[in-house]
């Protein structure tokens, strides 16, 4: 028996394959928590390879009414998101919280070289569906790392980021570099307030410590 191969669509057959392929070997780099002072408290927040961010609701996942399915050959849960969508072109490395309220700011950096935020309860209310993955949830903050001029005004590419930190008591989110710096932004105005300098080769996290104003970043070592 021969198939009609008369409306055969050779790109849309490659990009389903693609698709496949990408989601069986997709990763997620890092977790958080939602904010303490939220309703939304039991919810948490996965930052993955495909550049996107979602929110599952840890609460409402249990043996006996689970928000997954089931896969019968392995008996293994599969947990469905509440809210998901593409953050980043590329990879998503990172993801953290600005503030613990419900005005808080929901970060995320990646292989793009940007940190994006999103305020926790727009994205927790009706526009964010768990079966949508579109580009129309726009970030309150988008900034992107600096790109270095070489000869003849040549740019250099746009570093990803790797890691962010914050300090709400100064206004300032840290963002771990592949161009060996540490860049400081405004949450505000979303200027770049500082770069921190220091290593040979790109930087793997950063964590900040607020009280003292101090930050420590951990990079990869040359030979």
């Amino acid at each position: 028996m021969c198939g009609d191969a008369t409306n055969w669509d050779e790109d849309a057959y490659r990009e389903s394959i693609l698709k496949e392929r990408e989601i069986q070997t997709q990763t997620v780099f890092r977790t958080a928590w939602a904010p303490p002072q939220t309703p939304n408290l039991h919810s948490l927040i996965a930052a993955s390879s495909d550049g996107s961010i979602a929110a599952y609701s840890i609460s409402a996942y249990n043996l006996n009414n689970p928000i997954g399915s089931v896969k019968s050959d392995t008996d293994e849960l599969f947990a469905e998101p509440d809210c998901i969508f593409k953050a980043h072109d590329g990879p998503a490395y990172d993801v953290k919280f600005y503030g613990d309220g419900e005005d808080a700011l929901l970060l995320s950096c990646g292989d793009d070289g940007r940190v994006r935020g999103w305020r926790w309860n727009g994205l927790t209310s009706s526009n964010c569906s768990g079966s949508s993955l579109g580009n129309d949830i726009k970030p309150v903050l988008d900034v992107v790392n600096p790109q270095q001029k070489g000869p003849w005004g040549a740019l250099s590419p746009i570093p990803e980021n790797n890691a962010i930190a914050v300090n709400t008591q100064g206004g300032s989110i840290f963002a771990a570099s592949g161009d060996s710096c540490a860049y400081c932004w405004d949450v505000e105005t979303g200027k770049l307030k500082m770069v921190f300098k220091g290593h040979s080769d790109y930087l793997h996290c950063i964590v900040a410590r607020n009280t003292y104003n101090q930050i420590a970043k951990v990079g990869s070592v040359s030979n």
